[in-house]
């Protein structure tokens, strides 16, 4: 299971666990400038510098961007009320119909969605088990507790992890899909 770092909000508006493998723990160095930038930088763009790269912000009111630079590559997030999933998403990895993209992004080789869903925790689990076997992918492993459930599959070279929340706004869906090798 992937180590998970608080909860991501923007403008009020929970957008679920974030996977620190994904986001970089060296990024998060600069959070609490981040956090600022988003708090009072409405409808801005702006480049910061930090030790570690070069990270840049561009915030319309709805929706924020965070692209950064480090000697480690080139990662991207969007989040807002409701986001674009990346254009290379997988078409393999499937997305709940009428799912809400609150969060979405790609760091090197791997890439990520979060997502709220009207289904309920149950209903989600069982929607991306089935699908994720339709498209090809073996289950390897799943977890159901009475909050959470977690779900992994491989297929070829690639891991998808899915996890899944009882969230006050509805059941939160959380998608990563990582290249193997």
């Amino acid at each position: 299971m992937k180590r998970l770092i608080g909860n991501c909000s923007l403008n009020n508006v929970t957008l679920g666990a974030c996977p620190s493998r994904l986001i970089g723990a060296k990024l998060l160095t600069g959070g609490l400038a981040l956090a600022l930038a988003f708090t009072f930088g409405c409808g801005r763009k702006a480049t910061y510098k930090t030790r570690d790269g070069e990270v840049t912000v561009d915030r319309d009111g709805k929706q924020a961007t965070i692209e950064a630079t480090t000697k480690d590559g080139k990662v991207k997030f969007s989040a807002g009320q409701s986001v674009a999933l990346p254009a290379d998403f997988p078409k393999d990895v499937p997305i709940y119909q009428g799912a809400t993209v609150r969060m979405a992004g790609s760091q090197g080789k791997g890439m990520m969605a979060m997502l709220v869903v009207s289904a309920s925790s149950v209903d989600a689990a069982k929607y991306y088990q089935d699908e994720l076997k339709n498209q090809g992918w073996e289950i390897e492993n799943t977890v159901n507790t009475a909050d959470v459930a977690v779900l992994s599959a491989k297929k070829e070279q690639r891991r998808c992890t899915v996890s899944i929340t009882k969230d006050k706004e509805g059941t939160m869906v959380n998608v990563v899909v990582e290249q193997g090798g």
